[in-house]
C-alpha cells in the first residue's frame, strides 16, 4: 500500500490539478487585499492608508487580514476546492477507464480507496497549511503584524471586545491548520462517497457541494433550529474556536468528536459501496 500512496502522491504532483488549488488560493488572497484595499478607500473617501482599514488604526494588521482570510475562503472557496479534490478520486479513474486497471494489480480495493483518501488528506493539509503560511506573510509584508484584537462581528468569537497576543495569536493560527484540516476531513469523506456513487467526476463534486451548501444554508436559518444540531457543517465550524481567547474545551471536543463520527461514517459507507460495487471501465 505504501508504494501505492508513493505512486499516487507522484500522479497528484505531476496533476493539473494540484496547481490549480494553489492558484484558487492565491487568487482569492489576490481578491481579499483588492477587497480591504478598495472597502479603505470608499469607507473614507480615499483620505487614510490601506493599513488604517477600520476607524481603529490599531485593529488592524496583517493577522486580522489572515483570519478574516481563512475565515472567508472557509465559507465558500475551500469546501468548493476540497469536493472536486475529492469527488474526482474515483469517479475520475473510472470515467478515465483506468480504474479497473489499478485492481488488476495486487491492490485490495480497500487499499486503493484508503490510499487514495490518505492522500487526499495529506493534500488538504498542505493546501491549508499554504493558505495560512501565504496569508500570514502576506499580511507582514503589506501591513505587518501585531496583537490579534477580536470584535463582536461576523466571525462570532467573541461577545465582547478581546485580544491575543501576537505570540499567542501565531500559535493559535498553528492550531487552525489542524482543525482546519480535521474539519474538512469529513466533507472529503463525503465527496469520497459520492464519488463511488458515481462514474462521473463533475456529478460527483457537485452532489458534495450541493448537500454542503444546502446544510450551511439550513444551519443558518431559524426555521430549523430544531435540525440544526444534526447538521455536520454546524459542527464543522469547530474549527475557528481556536481563534477563541478562551477555547471552550467541552464544546470543542464534543464537536470535533462528531466531526470524527461523521468522518468515518462517510468514509465507511463509501467503502462499503465501493467494494459492492461492479467495475466496468
Amino acid at each position: 500500500m505504501l508504494t501505492f500512496v508513493r505512486q499516487e502522491i507522484f500522479k497528484l504532483v505531476k496533476s493539473k490539478l494540484f496547481a490549480l488549488s494553489f492558484l484558487v488560493l492565491i487568487a482569492f488572497v489576490i481578491l481579499m487585499l483588492w477587497g480591504f484595499y478598495t472597502y479603505s478607500k470608499h469607507k473614507t473617501g480615499g483620505q487614510t492608508e490601506f493599513k488604517y482599514t477600520y476607524e481603529n488604526a490599531s485593529y488592524f494588521n496583517g493577522l486580522i487580514f489572515s483570519l478574516y482570510s481563512l475565515y472567508f475562503a472557509f465559507q465558500i472557496i475551500i469546501p468548493i476546492t476540497v469536493s472536486i479534490l475529492g469527488g474526482t478520486q474515483i469517479a475520475g479513474e473510472a470515467r478515465a477507464g483506468t480504474l479497473r486497471f489499478l485492481l488488476t494489480r495486487p491492490l485490495s480495493r480497500s487499499r486503493l480507496f484508503l490510499g487514495k483518501y490518505l492522500v487526499t488528506a495529506l493534500h488538504v493539509y498542505v493546501l491549508l497549511v499554504f493558505f495560512v503560511v501565504l496569508n500570514l506573510l502576506v499580511g507582514l509584508l503589506v501591513v505587518g503584524w501585531g496583537d490579534l484584537s477580536l470584535y463582536p462581528g461576523p466571525l462570532n468569537l467573541v461577545k465582547e471586545p478581546s485580544r491575543l497576543q501576537e505570540d499567542e495569536a501565531l500559535l493559535r493560527f498553528l492550531y487552525a491548520t489542524v482543525t482546519g484540516t480535521w474539519s474538512l476531513m469529513t466533507l472529503t469523506s463525503l465527496a469520497f462517497l459520492m464519488s463511488v456513487s458515481f462514474e462521473n467526476p463533475i456529478v460527483a463534486a457537485f452532489c458534495t457541494l450541493s448537500i454542503y451548501v444546502l446544510f450551511s444554508v439550513m444551519g443558518r436559518v431559524d426555521f430549523f433550529v430544531d435540525l440544526k444540531p444534526y447538521f455536520f457543517t454546524v459542527d464543522m465550524e469547530f474549527w475557528r474556536d481556536v481563534f477563541k481567547p478562551v477555547i471552550p474545551i467541552n464544546e470543542f471536543l464534543y464537536r470535533t468528536c462528531r466531526c470524527g463520527m461523521y468522518t468515518v461514517a462517510f468514509l465507511l459507507t463509501g467503502l462499503i459501496i465501493f467494494e459492492r460495487k461492479d467495475i466496468l471501465t
